[in-house]
């Protein structure tokens, strides 16, 4: 039987140290069934995010999360490859955005080709914001600091999620 079963990386390994007098080996055996695969605490959720009750509890620097949603080599996945709901599927879109704009993911573009060079890149603050870092003007006073305009800081679609620090999450700086 052939197959991505049957693949040898695939298959789950126990490791299994003895001990013969001085001699200790350490081996790895092939199991015959894998663990159980641990239940989420919400089955009924419409989407892995709800299933999993990681609703409001992620932000840009969950880069473990976010690298689950990108392709290899271009943006996002598109939703029903993911499977996420439409609202989840925006925010983890704008959270991808503002990670790659703080510089926490990697350029998920091909590299040029042999011979090629590739323009230098200025090095910018990297602020988290809602644009991109060429298209927003730079901050002026913008009066005294009990009367100050504040500036658009993040988004909105993440303004739901769950504050831990002791100040409450801050939209305009």
């Amino acid at each position: 039987m052939t197959g991505w079963l049957w693949l040898p990386a695939r298959w789950l390994r126990e490791v299994v140290e003895i001990q013969e007098g001085k001699m200790t080996v350490i081996e790895g055996r092939i199991t015959e069934t894998p663990k159980a695969t641990p239940n989420p605490p919400n089955p009924s959720g419409q989407c892995p995010i709800c299933r999993w009750n990681l609703k409001h509890k992620y932000n840009y620097e969950n880069v473990l999360l976010l690298s689950q949603f990108i392709r290899p080599h271009e943006g996002m996945l598109p939703q029903n490859v993911t499977g996420l709901c439409l609202e989840e599927h925006w925010r983890i879109e704008e959270c991808v955005k503002m990670a790659h704009r703080a510089g926490l993911l990697p350029d998920h573009r091909p590299r040029l080709p042999e011979g090629s060079l590739s323009k230098n890149k200025p090095k910018f603050n990297r602020y988290l914001t809602r644009w991109a870092p060429s298209s927003v003007k730079p901050i002026y006073k913008k009066g005294h600091r009990w009367d100050k305009v504040g500036m658009v800081v993040g988004s909105p679609l993440l303004k739901d999620n769950v504050c831990y620090s002791r100040r409450p999450l801050k939209l305009m700086h």
